[in-house]
């Protein structure tokens, strides 16, 4: 049977403490301090069985850091209201913080109903209640009358925790493990341990963990839940965990442990912001901000320019950039508080832990991602086109979906690179839309350069080769693209006419080459020689190579097309009677010094005409095509 984790919410001295130790028979306020001033100040833990947890949260404003790191380990309320009082401050703070974290069903029990004698009041009372929790659609499982000086209604809430906590069953877990930290502290003979209710997954003794944010890897020595020594942890889990030779300034509250290589580090997130309907605050762009994510308490801003404000009750996406580094996850949720002072004012969900430079200044782009998993993962596909991610990056950020994302690969109709980037249909037909504009401005300003290689339009445009290259492809099949020994070119720009002077300057640089014969020309030598600005004498270089008048040798060397051809030849007539050729064989047959006959050599291996092996070249599978 899974465990259930289950927090207490309510105004300080309310009864919450007692109550609990009414329940449990355990102490929760350990502390000298909270005994002393008789208030709850941290978290206190209490078992009412093996199978459920109740954590004592505080109830005074200034422990709210305290008490929201507690509700985001719980799966329940335990919502606590004196009957002489009523709801106050902190019981509206403590329900708004169990909605903002998911936390939408538990018991209610109205204490010291001994102190009022009128049964019709309690009875407001109650229906008070009822009506508060009714607008955050929270599940009422039992409502119980306690009376702190003799008992009665303990037991009864008891059953009623205990009847619905037996059959009740968490939803399916990840199998990737995650658990935040709410404590930690050192065990003479065993070192660091650290406590927390498991989020997700489940682990072992043995199991090799990641400590985040410090990013460090160890393993789990001990695993005890309900003080008691255990081989494995699951979701809902209180666990209490020994892990190997890690130190005790190692973590603090809001730590996690994790399956390495599961979470990751971030200070940049987009956000999907609700604001509480009690709230006075306002937010605004840039403004500062207490963000309360798992057990951890961070302090960021946040960005949205494409709304003036968001008000109470209203919702909008947003980027918040963090002031250090958290472990955080999609479809986090987290607690938003004012910077100062400091009050309750909101929520949010983490609609993309990882975000990139793609999403800088794209507010509205941002403005419109939706709430919708699936929708989503749609929407982000389609909008980061131009920097597209793998099918295993995608993996990693919807990784609560792992068991999902493959049939939405399949149900969106996504397209599929040789590199495993993914695409949408409607991303690959802008693609098409853009690369011809490419083709147009580049032919209106360079006359010359009828086709480019595919490495120019990526490095031009900024995509990835294998998109560039799917395009390229479908745009040849449709007939708008044509290619030519590597060179791209729109057709209707191979028949556009040249100038007298370029075709002058087009047969110079030709003849130039042309005359070196088998010796290669550097780039700076027909600078030198020419003085043509280097833009121009670049258009002329790809103009010929276009025309396969002239071969790239790479390293900025250039042999014409005629004498590669004589050079082929002497190799097929040297490899009629030789299986080897050193370079000392090639400079005599081709009568190049080492200079020179390097980078042909590397050339003739990189085409396959040659096969270096060691210091010697073979024949090539390419040789006698």
């Amino acid at each position: 049977m899974a465990q259930i984790v289950i927090g207490t919410a309510g105004h300080i001295d309310h009864g919450k403490t007692s109550l609990v130790k009414s329940l449990t028979g355990t102490e929760t306020d350990s502390l000298s301090e909270e005994k002393k001033r008789g208030m709850t100040i941290d978290l206190g833990f209490a078992y009412l069985n093996d199978n459920v947890t109740i954590i004592d949260v505080p109830g005074h404003e200034k422990f709210i850091r305290n008490m929201a790191a507690g509700a985001a380990n719980i799966h329940y309320g335990l919502i606590v209201v004196a009957a002489d009082d009523g709801i106050m401050p902190q019981t509206i703070e403590h329900i708004d913080i169990l909605n903002i974290l998911g936390v939408k069903k538990g018991w209610v029990a109205i204490t010291k109903v001994d102190v009022i004698n009128d049964k019709e009041w309690i009875d407001l009372i109650e229906l008070e209640i009822s009506e508060h929790l009714s607008n955050y659609n929270f599940e009422i499982f039992s409502c119980n009358r306690i009376n702190n000086i003799s008992g009665d209604g303990v037991n009864l809430l008891k059953q009623n925790i205990l009847s619905y906590t037996e059959s009740d069953k968490l939803n399916e877990s990840l199998k990737y493990f995650r658990m935040n930290v709410d404590r930690s502290f050192i065990k003479k003979g065993f070192g660091t341990i650290v406590t927390g209710t498991v989020a997700e997954g489940r682990a072992a003794v043995g199991d090799l963990v990641e400590v985040l944010p410090n990013s460090v890897c160890t393993k789990i020595r001990g695993l005890q839940s309900h003080g008691k020594n255990i081989q494995h942890v699951f979701k809902g889990d209180r666990a209490a965990v020994n892990l190997l030779n890690m130190k005790l300034k190692d973590f603090h509250r809001g730590s996690v442990i994790a399956t390495p290589k599961t979470i990751k580090n971030t200070k940049k997130i987009v956000a999907k912001i609700n604001m509480i309907k009690n709230t006075k605050w306002v937010l605004k762009h840039n403004q500062r901000l207490r963000l309360h994510f798992g057990t951890d308490e961070i302090l960021g801003r946040i960005f949205f320019k494409n709304q003036k404000k968001i008000e109470k009750n209203q919702k909008g996406n947003c980027v918040l950039f963090l002031e250090s580094e958290i472990p955080a996850s999609l479809d986090d949720k987290f607690v938003i508080r004012s910077y100062s002072p400091i009050n309750t004012i909101g929520g949010g969900l983490v609609l993309d832990p990882f975000m990139d430079d793609y999403y800088l200044g794209k507010y509205n782009f941002i403005h419109n991602i939706p709430l919708n998993p699936k929708e989503r993962f749609f929407f982000l596909v389609d909008g980061t086109w131009e920097k597209p991610k793998t099918s295993k990056e995608w993996k990693k950020i919807f990784i609560k979906y792992h068991d999902k994302i493959d049939n939405w690969f399949e149900q969106l109709g996504l397209q599929k690179s040789e590199s495993d980037k993914i695409f949408t249909l409607d991303s690959i037909e802008r693609g098409k839309i853009k690369m011809k504009i490419f083709f147009k401005n580049l032919h209106s300003r360079n006359s010359l350069r009828n086709g480019v290689p595919i490495e120019t339009i990526c490095s031009s445009i900024d995509w990835p080769h294998d998109f560039v290259k799917i395009i390229l492809n479908l745009l040849i099949t449709e007939k708008h693209v044509e290619k030519s020994d590597g060179f791209y070119s729109l057709i209707s720009s191979s028949s556009l006419p040249l100038t007298k002077l370029q075709i002058e300057q087009i047969n110079s640089v030709e003849n130039l080459i042309k005359k070196s014969g088998l010796v290669p020309v550097e780039k700076k030598a027909i600078q030198n020689i020419k003085h043509y600005k280097p833009s121009q004498l670049l258009e002329i270089i790809y103009f010929l190579k276009s025309k396969s008048k002239i071969i790239d040798l790479g390293n900025n060397f250039f042999i014409h097309h005629d004498y590669l051809i004589v050079m082929l030849n002497y190799l097929k007539k040297y490899f009629t009677n030789s299986v080897e050729l050193s370079i000392s064989d090639f400079k005599k047959i081709s009568g190049l010094t080492r200079k020179t006959a390097i980078p042909v050599l590397e050339f003739l291996d990189k085409k396959k005409y040659t096969i270096r092996n060691n210091n010697v070249r073979i024949i090539g599978q390419n040789l006698y095509e």
